[in-house]
């Protein structure tokens, strides 16, 4: 038990600080509580992922954020609860086998300080962030850090959220319409390709 603890608080201490592009993006600092339990995630004793979601105005050229959240892992956990197995395996299977992480890989040891270059492409059909019209991004942190030994920040872009949003049951897809009611009133137009990953 000793060890283990020593082992956590040395992780309290790794990762990078939070990338702007995970700020928010009204005030420009740190979302500081979870969206569903209003938990204090800066308190740094739970993990959390942020989720952005971005739509490319080329009329305007500007890229505004539609929403964006923090969801603490407990939250996050009861929301994955709330899938269907069956939506669960599409998007493992999807992932696992259009996920390019030899270009992830190489993204993160040509900047290995600088993460939002991690994000320069979608991960799965590898398109330029600016080329696309919309994507989502996320990213797991503990308290003021980016925590990378979970997961690296990743980006999706609007072709393969389609392909994604075409494997969920229709269980999943209310849950998720349900998730967005509850917490941004979005309209069903806007959300019909988001996936909460």
């Amino acid at each position: 038990m000793e060890e283990r603890q020593e082992g956590e608080e040395r992780d309290e201490q790794e990762g990078l600080p939070i990338p702007l592009v995970f700020m928010n993006s009204d005030t420009k600092g740190p979302m500081t509580h979870c969206i569903q339990c209003d938990y204090d995630v800066m308190r740094s004793d739970r993990f959390y992922m942020i989720e952005k979601v971005f739509k490319r105005y080329p009329a305007m050229d500007r890229v505004e954020v539609l929403f964006e959240y923090a969801i603490c892992s407990h939250c996050y956990e009861k929301m994955k609860d709330g899938l269907s197995a069956e939506s669960m395996t599409n998007l493992s299977k999807y992932m696992f086998e259009n996920t390019d992480f030899q270009a992830m890989s190489t993204r993160i040891e040509e900047h290995p300080d600088d993460p939002e270059k991690w994000l320069s492409h979608c991960m799965i059909k590898g398109t330029p962030k600016e080329e696309m019209s919309e994507f989502q991004m996320g990213a797991c942190f503990k308290g003021d850090r980016l925590v990378t030994n979970f997961m690296p920040p990743f980006m999706i872009g609007n072709l393969a959220m389609e392909e994604m949003n075409g494997l969920l049951s229709k269980e999943t897809k209310d849950e998720m319409d349900g998730f967005m009611d509850d917490n941004f009133g979005v309209p069903p137009e806007l959300r019909k390709d988001l996936v909460l990953i």
